[in-house]
């Protein structure tokens, strides 16, 4: 099986990056890949729980049905350190699975994944 990476960096004002992110990667997940998921700029507001809860695609997929099949199934989730501190996002705000993280743990992930940006 393969080792793949996600990577969000679009938040809330676009549906579409953030949907089609996670649904990709609760397909890898569902066929027995590694994944990871890591959160930058805008897209840290994906790791507040709720925040997800009203995201719809011009397609009608909704993120929110795709992060409770990835948490489900205790898919990491790393948040950029500045990006969520910025935003005053603590990690007690958190959705199950997330944490804090930096560029190394980004670029460690990077080097040893097949990786995916939206």
């Amino acid at each position: 099986m393969e080792k793949f990476l996600f990577v969000l960096s679009r938040g809330l004002e676009d549906p579409v990056r953030a949907t089609r992110a996670f649904q990709l990667a609760k397909v890898a997940k569902e066929k027995g890949h590694e994944v990871n998921i890591f959160l930058v700029d805008d897209a840290v507001s994906y790791a507040i729980l709720g925040l997800a809860d009203g995201v719809t695609a011009p397609t009608g997929d909704n993120a929110k049905q795709y992060l409770d099949y990835l948490i489900s199934q205790n898919v990491s989730f790393y948040v950029c350190t500045p990006c969520a501190r910025t935003r005053l996002f603590g990690e007690d705000q958190f959705i199950k699975g997330a944490q804090l993280s930096t560029a190394g743990k980004l670029i460690d992930l990077a080097a040893e994944s097949k990786v995916f940006s939206f």
